[in-house]
């Protein structure tokens, strides 16, 4: 009679423990829910630090949610330049091949100021994609940073490499617009530019008008030309 109890007894706990641990998923599977409603709700109005604390949450009761794969953005969204660059990185390493993360990421090294990372992941998404768009930013990176030379050593490969190319990328107009412009047109709009840093502006005038032959609507030559003849007028 007591071993029969004991059996009884022994059958409950375990019903029990059961019990308690199906409620548990229960409860892990409706708080889920809650917080992916929350993370939707919060990125349909923009509410940005609220959907990443959201996706926090789902991750504590799902660490494998694809949600984890909006962090990158979300956080660049609110300027958490860190958890971008950390968020960035895991997706990538669970991406190797999405370009997405790697821009994300590319960002994230242009606000810290590492050349050296901009030009090896620039590479990187040339080299997997042959996108003409992300050498050409190698050129222009060099440009920016003072490296004339080299610059124009990269654009003078580019055209070579280039020259018979049918592809358009976008080109900063200012700092909110951008146009699509053919690549060779880019090239030679970037050419001139770096002639100007050497103070050679006949090859300058030059590269800007073989710019606007190739592409007569694009702005940035124009713009160049214009402040070339206003500094001499003066």
């Amino acid at each position: 009679m007591i071993k029969i109890y004991a059996a009884v007894i022994a059958s409950a706990c375990l019903l029990t423990a059961c019990s308690t641990k199906t409620e548990q998923t229960a409860k892990s599977d409706t708080s889920t829910a809650t917080y992916e409603k929350l993370y939707k709700q919060a990125l349909a109005s923009k509410d940005y630090q609220t959907a990443i604390t959201a996706i926090q949450l789902v991750l504590m009761n799902d660490s494998s949610s694809g949600l984890r794969d909006s962090l990158p953005e979300l956080y660049g969204a609110v300027n958490n330049l860190e958890a971008c660059m950390q968020a960035s990185a895991q997706s990538m390493e669970r991406y190797p091949e999405n370009e997405k993360f790697k821009n994300i990421m590319l960002i994230c090294l242009q606000q810290t100021g590492d050349m050296e990372g901009q030009f090896a992941l620039l590479n990187d998404l040339y080299q997997r994609t042959k996108k003409s768009q992300y050498i050409i930013q190698v050129a222009s990176i060099q440009m920016q940073s003072g490296n004339v030379k080299q610059a124009m050593q990269t654009i003078d490969m580019l055209m070579k490499e280039l020259k018979n190319s049918k592809d358009s990328i976008d080109v900063f107009t200012d700092e909110t617009s951008k146009q699509k412009v053919p690549v060779m047109a880019a090239l030679w709009n970037m050419k001139g530019f770096g002639y100007m840093q050497q103070k050679n502006i006949e090859k300058a005038k030059e590269a800007f008008f073989q710019s606007m032959e190739i592409y007569p609507e694009f702005v940035m030559p124009k713009r160049n030309l214009q402040l070339i003849f206003d500094r001499k007028m003066r």
